[in-house]
Formats: structure tokens, sequence, C-alpha cells
């Protein structure tokens, strides 16, 4: 380790000493800079046209990544996969100790997926193409892809009730799967046997494997216009300018410490299944962050937890959100965030221990309080990046035979909803908006590909974290199963929600529930592991909305009815948590009035009478009240902000 690690510093210092005595215009830097973020989102568009998979295509659970010949991040897309930005430096540094740059060839490509190396989960393929130039390497392409399916007992790969690795499909090592650019059959044949829907994987490969090549003729046709020498210059003013940008808003910041906390739902294969504490205390002294999470509960028996590499991404997706002027992530930013953990606790586990909680896990989790914490040097100075949480992924996974095509089929999809309330403003509904990628597939193109059909998709009343500035609401869907299938549920936040801060409330929880109001109802809630339904059955199947910001009893009424208008309040929550009571005068014309006298009682009422604390839904959060900013920001004051370097999906 020692030996790579000093061989990789030295090469690093050999190409400082090529191009110290070039100076790079302000004009080129810009367009390289640009150019490389280019390259990365047009591979994602190709992998969106090419890739076989709903999940992938029209969902977006993939990514691109430039990389430098030692492995140092210098860009990725505009709409990819934040939840994958840690793992490209992994993946690099992990491939280059099984493989290194003196046995690779042009056209080779290599597939790696193993999450205590590269973080994720096992369906989260990678795909590197060493990018040569004049018989060098000059750069590594990364692509990223959600396989739909990896092996495993359970269709989908998702296993709440594993309890090491060997239950959650396979692992791959780093393997040559492309030389010359043609596919080794027999590795993937060997992949084949152990995966379900081997064909539709095969598509998704073929998308990854272009999108990788696309990488590799834009670098070259930057080097042979530009130089080598310039385009590797322009790697690193890449990362001195996101280092300078970070530095310049980590300085302005008070300097202190802060804590936070949050839980999963439980530990369901630990005896009592108990909750599972995320904690972090984070450091703030000059330039210098410091994210310590070494007082996170132990390693879970159950599937929840993450490896290191997940734990970083997570911390690195909170820290971006934060601070979006510094978009896209690069070496220079990470280079300058100290990130500590201990191996053995929940965020960072150690083989065996099982992984494709993932997202809906830990990852969720640690993006929540890297956030909580950061509010506290933010609130006093720009208190518009002040956040509650936001809806917690949740992986819906089904498979069996589809009578229609006469094949077996795995449909994967994910739950999206009510993200964060904001202090200026109230949070987005029925979108997933902080993974910056994430896109809700349409009920329709599900319907086509797999046996069922929705009866069911639209907001769920009441389901935000109210407040004066409310989260947004979940989606609920109702499904009907066309044939018999094997379901599997891998999620959270249903005990646990998104929290609320400065006295706004917790959102509400998600739920799945099986022929909901019938005889046969079954609250399957989200760790439901192998469940076979039969043809005709229902499943109803609802995200977490977001939490709330501020005392709801300081929400406008006139907001309030508007809500209610709009059917996003039904009339008793608008009773129950802002005081505010509403008159039907004629439902069907939307003929609502505010009683105003009986409007004051009611909030006099629950001002002397207070709202819950805890951390269930619609209560108050007791850590999340504390949270408060130094004033309340108009949105025309927030405006100039986050208008400032925000691309597409951001």
């Amino acid at each position: 380790m020692r030996e790579h690690i000093d061989e990789q510093k030295y090469e690093v210092k050999e190409k400082l000493r090529e191009i110290e005595n070039l100076q790079l215009d302000l004009i080129t830097f810009e367009v390289l800079r640009n150019a490389f973020v280019a390259a990365c989102y047009e591979a994602s568009t190709t992998i969106e046209r090419i890739a076989y998979h709903p999940v992938v295509g029209m969902g977006r659970d993939r990514s691109n990544a430039l990389l430098t010949a030692d492995g140092r991040l210098v860009a990725h897309g505009h709409t990819d996969a934040a939840a994958h930005y840690a793992s490209f430096e992994a993946s690099i540094e992990e491939l280059l100790k099984d493989i290194p740059k003196k046995k690779m060839r042009p056209g080779d490509a290599y597939l790696f997926s193993d999450p205590y190396r590269t973080g994720s989960h096992v369906n989260d393929t990678r795909l590197i193409r060493p990018i040569f130039v004049d018989d060098e390497i000059v750069a590594f392409a990364c692509t990223v892809i959600h396989w739909a399916d990896m092996g495993g007992p359970m269709p989908g790969t998702f296993n709440p009730e594993a309890t090491s690795c060997y239950a959650e499909g396979i692992r791959i090592p780093p393997i040559r799967l492309f030389k010359k650019d043609k596919l080794d059959e027999n590795w993937f044949k060997f992949i084949a046997l152990n995966i379900r829907g081997s064909i539709e994987r095969r598509g998704d490969l073929t998308a990854q494997f272009e999108a990788a090549r696309l990488i590799e003729r834009r670098v070259q046709d930057l080097v042979a216009r530009y130089g080598k020498q310039t385009v590797e210059l322009a790697f690193e003013e890449q990362f001195n300018y996101s280092e300078r940008l970070m530095l310049a808003e980590i300085k302005a910041l008070p300097d202190g410490v802060w804590e936070f906390e949050d839980y999963g739902d439980q530990d369901v294969m630990r005896p009592g299944k108990p909750p599972i504490r995320v904690h972090c205390k984070m450091t703030k002294k000059g330039t210098q962050l410091t994210f310590d999470w070494t007082q996170s509960d132990p390693q879970p028996c159950g599937s929840w937890g993450a490896a290191r590499a997940t734990l970083i991404g997570g911390n690195y997706l909170g820290f971006m959100i934060c601070f979006p002027r510094l978009f896209p992530l690069n070496n220079g930013i990470i280079r300058n965030l100290e990130i500590i953990s201990k191996p053995g606790t929940c965020v960072h586990v150690v083989e065996p221990a099982p992984t494709t909680g993932y997202c809906s896990g830990a990852f969720d989790k640690v993006e929540a309080v890297t956030i909580a914490c950061l509010a506290g040097p933010l609130a006093s100075v720009q208190p518009w990046r002040v956040y509650p949480a936001a809806v917690s992924l949740t992986n819906l996974c089904m498979g069996g035979f589809n009578p229609r095509t006469g094949k077996s089929f795995v449909q994967y999809t994910y739950a999206v909803g009510g993200e964060n309330a904001r202090t200026f403003k109230d949070g987005k509904s029925l979108i997933f908006m902080r993974f910056c990628n994430a896109r809700t597939i349409p009920q329709e193109l599900e319907e086509r590909w797999f046996p069922v059909i929705y009866t069911r998709y639209e907001a769920r009343p009441d389901s935000c974290g109210h407040g004066q500035r409310r989260g947004g609401f979940a989606l609920v869907r109702e499904l009907k199963v066309l044939t018999d299938v094997t379901m599997t549920i891998h999620g959270d936040r249903e005990k646990y929600p998104p929290f609320g801060i400065g006295g706004g409330m917790n959102g509400g929880g998600c739920a799945l529930v099986i022929n909901k109001g019938t005889e046969k109802e079954l609250d399957a809630g989200m760790y439901a592991t192998g469940v076979h339904l039969k043809q005709g059955d229902q499943i109803y199947y609802t995200s977490s909305g977001g939490g709330g910001f501020g005392n709801p009893l300081d929400r406008d009424p006139l907001l309030v009815l508007e809500d209610v208008k709009d059917e996003w309040l039904t009339m008793e929550a608008a009773r129950n948590f802002y005081g505010v009571v509403i008159k039907e005068i004629d439902a069907e014309a939307c003929d609502y009035l505010i009683d105003e006298e009986e409007t004051r009682k009611a909030r006099e009422e629950l001002r002397i009478k207070g709202f819950p604390e805890g951390r269930g839904a619609h209560q108050i959060h007791p850590e999340g009240k504390n949270i408060k900013p130094g004033w309340i920001p108009t949105e025309e004051e927030v405006q100039p902000h986050i208008t400032v370097s925000r691309p597409p999906g951001w």
C-alpha cells in the first residue's frame, strides 16, 4: 500500500514538473473545464438512449466521470447520480492495486463491482476504460450503471434480511471484460449464469461501453487540438480553481463544533430490531472542515450499513447540496474534506457485512446529518442554505414470469416524493431532486414493460412536514400485479421520517401495504423480503414527505387555504397543524373561506398546547428544533444566490 501511494506521488510530481513552465490563459481554461463536463454529460445521454432497462434510461440511474491518469476526479455529468460520486476515485485506486497501468492496453475496459472497495452496492457496476494517447495513459473514463439484477436469492438483488454479502448477488473484482474493444464472451457468460435478465444486462453493458468510448474520443480530440501538456495542466488548474472557491466559502463561515444524529428505522435482523444511530461531529477551524462519524452505532446485522466509500459519498453529497456553486465535484474539493470513520460501525462496515440497503439506509442518513451539521455555521451567514431532511429512497423490486412477453422479468422502481422545505420557500412535491439526476419513471412505461397496471398515481394528502415553510408531499402509487410475482421492498423512514428544523415538523413516513382495505390486508413495511403475490393482488406504495421549517402556526393562512383548495391538505390537517379553520362553501366549485375568528381561537389554543416532540411523523424533532437561521430570508433576497452556477438537474 505504501509503495503504491509513493509511486502515485512520484507520478504527480513528474507531471507537475513537465507543465510548471506552461501558462494556461483563462479562455482556454474555461473551454477545457467545460469540455470535460460536457464529455461526461454527453456520455450520460448516450446511456439513456442505448440502455435497456427503464430504471437506467428513463430513471437515469447512471453516471460518468473523467479522471486523471493517477485516478483523481476531474469531472462528471450535470445529471449524474450524486450517490455515485465517491465511487469514481475509489474505483480507479482499487483497480490499479490489482492491475498496474503497464499491463493495460488501448481498447481495454474493466468491469468492477465490489461495495467494500468501490462503495455503493453490487448493482452499481463500473466499466473503467484507460484513455491512451501515443501509447501513454492520459486519463480514465469511468461509467456506472445500476444493473437491475446482480443475482442472489431475491429478484433485483435487494435483500433486507441478508446477514452477509453472500446473500446479495455476485461481487466482481476488476476484470478485463473488453480487449481491443471486443467483449470477452467467457467472462460475460460467467456473469450471465449468475444473474437474472442477462440479455437486458448485455444491453445495459453496451451502453456503458459506448459511453466510455465517447469520453475517450472527446479527450483524445482535446489532446489533438490543445496538446497533452495543456490538457493535463487544465486538469490541475480545474482542481486549483475549485479548491480556491471552496476555501473561500469555508473561510467565510464561523469556527466551531456542531453535532447531529439521525436514525434508521431498525436493524431488522438483530433481536429486538433496534433503531440504528448515525452520528457526526463536525469541526470547522479556519479553512479546515472535519467530519467525525466514529460515534455512530455498531455495524448492523441486516442490510442497512455502508462501506467507507459510501459514507464518503453521502458526506460529499450533503456538502455539495449546501455549496452548489462548487458543482461539479472534483479532486480540488475532495482533497480538502477530512472524513473520519471507524471500521465496524454502521457507516464503515467491513466484509462480509451486507450492503444492498445503500441509499435507503446509511447513505441517506449520512447526507441528512451532513446537511444538519453544516446548518450550524451556515445559519448565521447564509440561512438560505439551511435545510431539513428530504424524501428517502425506497427500492421496490418484483420478479416473475411475464405472460405477455413469455419471458422472465425484474422490475425495479424507487419512491420519489417530498423534498425538504427551505427557509424561504416550500419544498417540492412528487419529485426527487437531491440526487440531481433521478427522474420518475412514468407508469405508462412500467405498464408496457412489466405485468402491472397502475390504479392510483398521485400526491398523498397531509404527508408533508408541516411548518411556516412546509415540506413537499409524498407520492402514493397503487398498482395491481397481473401475474404471480416475488416482491421485496428495501426502504426506511417509516418510523423515523425526514426531520424538520427550526420548529418545523417531521414529514410523513413511508409505507407499503398489500391489498389495502380488504380482508387480505398486509402491512408489509419497509423491509418485506421475498413476499409472494398472486395475480390480482394490489400494492399500496408511498414515499415519505419532506421535513418542514418553522412553526406551522406562523404560516400565512392564505397559503394553507390554497393547499386545501389544491387538495394537498385536508381541512382537518389545516385545523390540527396550522390552526386555520376553513369553511366549505361549494367543494365542486372549489369555494372555501377562512373563518377568521375561529382561526384566531384555534391558533391561540395550539400555541398554548404546543405540538408533541419526537422523531416520528408530524412531530417536532428534538434536535432539529434547535437549528434556527440568523434571519428568515425572503425569496427575493435569496434569488441572486441560488441562480449562480446551478446546472440542469441540480
